[in-house]
Formats: structure tokens, sequence, C-alpha cells
């Protein structure tokens, strides 16, 4: 493999560019080169910010302070979810396309802050609203790692980037595992931290009841935890805001192996079936636990009921979006999308409040298996089957039908988005499609930095797993 600027990580890029041997604009210009090459396959860049990049990286190249920022010199991608100066932004639909926000979300300023480059918006489903990624707007995108297949949903665009290493670091969204599924699906790492700990304003200070969170995602899981360093904090006016890492920084933790750790596995899914493939991949991962210090036990909270509180207050929120398009431009939404939105619009503002009451007792008893079972990280596949192969989608022609299936895939994803714990995908091997398999690890509240130690440990034991790269980018 090549020695290049494109295979360094994070933390690498950060350190070169602090030691004056690598400069932000040679970072810069290495990926632009790379997406110039590869994204015709791919697809994964809904908006690229070619001169403000350029410009950025000059600044940093300039400015001896940020010279030294944690994220000096990194290029990183943001899902077409969170609003960047200058960059247009369409939410994935042809309804908001023509919007250029002046002003920056309060992750990506904290990005730029830390000395960060943003190379560009990655594509999304329209509104967030699939576990695939294509819309009307961009297409399909396809998945690095076998071209054949999608990368998942709805972060796809960015998960995709960071495997075919356009870039080293995303901001991604998860919303109903929909982060950690294409980031499994992509053989990268990618985190939904505990709900308030990296916020969403200003443009909106919480969506979907507060089920949804920004996303970190990375090829290894130091650089999750230094991107998580920099954008986790409150900001004025979010309600669930947590402070950063009370004991130390999330990549201190990664350094800080756990000694012992009571972890429950599960391969049952609260619905649906697990893929066979999936599974086997899984199972033979954890044999590394074999020599590790940690007692693992086959047990699981019950995560059944969760799914149609989730549905309804997924469709109350798109109903309110879809009423903010102006008329003139509701003919632009795409017809799955008026669908869900439509189901909102029949809901009583009672159906609502039931379901976000039952969504709220229903993570209590999920919680509770923490606390009364003592246990530390529960541990289940990412996903329960291959993502889409490309263009290819659920077979239900309704919004419950077509989102029961996406939530056949999901069903060890969305109930943690409804209970508001951290939950890791980090890669454990490939099915038999070469598709890469992720390894889901979910934490109390609060607890990403045992999360990391956990993360960081297994990764230590499966290098070859951590950062798997491609062709394109390998130079073979």
């Amino acid at each position: 493999m090549r020695e290049t600027p494109v295979h360094r990580t994070a933390l690498e890029i950060r350190e070169s560019v602090a030691r004056g041997t690598s400069s932000a604009q040679q970072m810069v210009a290495e990926r632009l080169k790379l997406i110039g090459v590869v994204e015709s396959e791919i697809n994964a860049i809904a908006a690229l910010r070619e001169d403000g990049a350029e410009a950025d990286a000059l600044r940093v190249d300039g400015d001896p302070r940020l010279q030294k920022g944690p994220l000096a010199g990194v290029p990183v991608v943001v899902k077409d979810v969170h609003e960047v100066a200058g960059l247009p932004f369409a939410n994935g639909s042809r309804a908001m396309q023509g919007y250029t926000p002046e002003f920056d979300t309060e992750v990506v300023s904290r990005l730029k802050e830390a000395g960060a480059i943003i190379l560009g918006s990655t594509v999304m489903p329209e509104f967030g609203l699939q576990a695939r990624t294509e819309n009307a707007l961009h297409g399909s995108t396809r998945n690095p790692r076998n071209l054949e297949f999608g990368p998942a949903g709805s972060s796809g665009g960015a998960a995709a980037a960071v495997a075919a290493e356009m870039a080293p670091l995303a901001l991604a969204g998860d919303g109903a595992g929909s982060g950690r599924a294409p980031a499994a699906a992509c053989g990268i790492v990618g985190l939904k931290p505990t709900r308030g700990r990296i916020p969403w304003g200003p443009s909106a200070y919480e969506h979907w009841a507060g089920l949804v969170t920004s996303s970190p995602m990375a090829r290894t899981v130091r650089d999750a935890a230094l991107m998580l360093d920099v954008i986790a904090g409150p900001m004025s006016g979010e309600p669930y805001g947590l402070p950063r890492q009370p004991e130390g920084s999330f990549l201190a933790a990664c350094d800080r192996p756990p000694e012992k750790l009571r972890i429950a596995y599960t391969f049952t899914p609260p619905h649906g079936s697990l893929d066979p493939s999936i599974r086997e991949t899984v199972r033979s991962a954890l044999s590394v636990f074999e020599d590790l210090p940690h007692t693992l036990t086959e047990a699981a909270p019950d995560l059944g009921g969760m799914l149609d509180p989730f549905l309804s207050i997924m469709a109350g929120n798109v109903a309110a979006l879809v009423r903010g398009i102006p008329p003139s431009r509701l003919d632009r939404v795409e017809p799955t999308s008026l669908d869900i939105a439509m189901h909102g619009e029949r809901m009583t503002s009672a159906d609502y409040c039931s379901a976000v009451t039952a969504c709220r007792t229903l993570a209590a008893r999920v919680l509770r298996f923490w606390d009364e079972e003592k246990y530390d990280v529960l541990i289940t596949p990412t996903i329960a089957r291959p993502p889409y192969r490309v263009d290819e989608g659920p077979s239900g022609e309704g919004f419950l039908e077509r989102w029961r299936e996406f939530a056949d895939m999901l069903a060890f994803g969305y109930p943690f988005n409804m209970t508001g714990q951290p939950a890791m995908s980090i890669p454990c091997g490939v099915d038999d499609n070469g598709v890469p398999v992720g390894l889901q690890l979910v934490g109390r509240p609060g607890d990403e930095g045992v999360l990391f130690g956990l993360a960081a440990q297994l990764e230590g034991l499966c290098p070859e797993q951590a950062a798997p790269s491609w062709p394109y980018a390998s130079g073979n």
C-alpha cells in the first residue's frame, strides 16, 4: 500500500500538521484529488466545498493556534442534515433544493475551531427516512466494499465517504440506528452518543422528540473518540445537554482498557430474524473474549413493543416538517415521504403524546436491565440483515409496511435511540457477500468512555478489521 496522506488517520494528520511536516493544504488537496477519482462510482457527496475547504486550509496553515488544534488540518464531511455556511443544504430533498445557509450549526463551528476542514456534505435519503441511501435529487450511493450493494442508511453517504477514504471523519446522524447501520455496512466505526451529548442547534434543538442524535464516524475507534471530544458538550437552549466526558477525554478512555466488565450478548432481535451469515460473523468475533478478563453471558433486555411508538413519533415529526414546505414545492417531495407525513397528519395530538409517553416508559424498562442485572455492556449485531443492493428496497407499498421491513433490519438499533443510551458499531468481519458486518456495543447512559475503552481493546485484537481500505485508495 502506498504511503500517502490519504491513508493517515485523523490523529496522524493533526500530529503531522502540528509538527509542520505536512500542511492542511496538502491534506485537503490529497482528499479532493481522490474524490475526483472515485466519486462518480460511489456517489457519496451531495455538495462539494472545494473553494471553501482550500480557503480554510490556508487559514489553518497561517494560524499557529489552529495548527495546534485537536483536528488541525483534518478533512471532514458532514451529512446533508447539518448546516454549513455557504454550502448548499437540501436535507436530501428536491423540495429544499436551492437553499444555502449563512451560518454553521454549533457542531460544525466546533469542528472548524478545532482546525478541521469541511470538504462538503454527503448524500442521504430524503429527510433521512429510509434505511438505504438514495433520493430523487442525487440518486443511489454505492458501498465501497462491494459496489453491488448500497451502504444502508440513512447516513450512507457519510459512511461510504469515510470507507472510501474521502475523509477520515464524518459528522452523520442516527435516528433509528441510521448512523450505526451504514457504519457497519461499510466497515467503519460509528457512534450514537448518549442523548444530549452533542447539540443540534441553532436551527433545531431536537429532532423526533430527542430520538435523533449527531453521529461521529471514523475508520478507527481512537479517531471517533477524538471527534467526540471536539463536538461534545451542551449549548444554550439545548434541552438534554450533557457535559463533556466527566473524567478526562474520550480519547484518553481508549488508553484505559477496562479491567473486568460484565457483558451480556444476544442474537435475538425483538422482531424479524437475524441473517445467518451475520450471526456467524459476530459469534466468531466474540471468540476474542476468551483472552480477555471480562465475563460474557447470553442475556438481553426486553426490546419488544417499541416499534409502534417509534413509528408514531417519526410520522408526527415528518408531518410537522412537511407542513413547513411551501405548497408550491410539495410536488417535489418524494411520494414515500408524503405517505409518512399523511400518516402523521391523521394522528391526533393525544396519539402523539401517548407515543412519547410509551417511548419513555418502555425505555425505562430497558434501562432497568443495566441497573438490576448489573451488566456494563450489551453486545448485539449492529444490523440484522445485509444492506439492500443498489436500487433495491423494501417491498411494501405504504409507510407502515415499508418501515416494518426497514425496522427488521434496524431491530437492534432503534430501541437505543428510544432509551437514549450510547451505542457503537465496530467492524468485526464480512458476510458471505463480502459486505462488512458490525458488532454493536451498548452502554449505560453517559458511559461512552466505557464503550471507547472496550472498543479500543477489541480493535487492538483485530487490527486487520479496524480500518479496511479498498483498491482506489491503496493504488492497487
